[in-house]
């Protein structure tokens, strides 16, 4: 399976999550969506790498999407920094999500994979 592939699959469980009022599992698809499109578009690029740390990931497609080539803007950074944010929350705090900046954080998450697959 692609790594578009997977993300549009992350993105589907985003959304049912969300349907569901499953708010934690809804962050959790949207970051493993961006996570897997930034990695579709480095692949696009000739950049593969059988793992990737988070980190690694966001600074390689900060360099070479975001700077290099201006397909992808500051905006779009917020996305990746802000999905992680939401993950940690999710998966590590008892503070509370709201509807409203999950339904924030899906809907520019699916914009942002539909970008990667514009660019790819």
């Amino acid at each position: 399976m692609g790594a578009l592939n997977r993300a549009d699959d992350f993105v589907t469980g985003a959304e049912a999550s969300f349907n569901v009022d499953a708010l934690a599992s809804c962050v959790s698809c949207c970051y493993a969506a961006v996570f897997w499109a930034q990695i579709a578009v480095l692949e696009r690029f000739g950049i593969k790498q059988r793992e990737w740390r988070h980190n690694e990931l966001w600074a390689r497609f900060g360099l070479e999407a975001i700077k290099k080539r201006h397909l992808f803007n500051a905006s779009d950074a917020d996305v990746i920094r802000n999905a992680y944010r939401l993950r940690t929350i999710a998966h590590y705090r008892t503070e509370p999500l709201s509807v409203k900046q999950v339904e924030r954080l899906l809907r520019r998450s699916k914009e942002f994979v539909q970008k990667a697959k514009e660019v790819t």
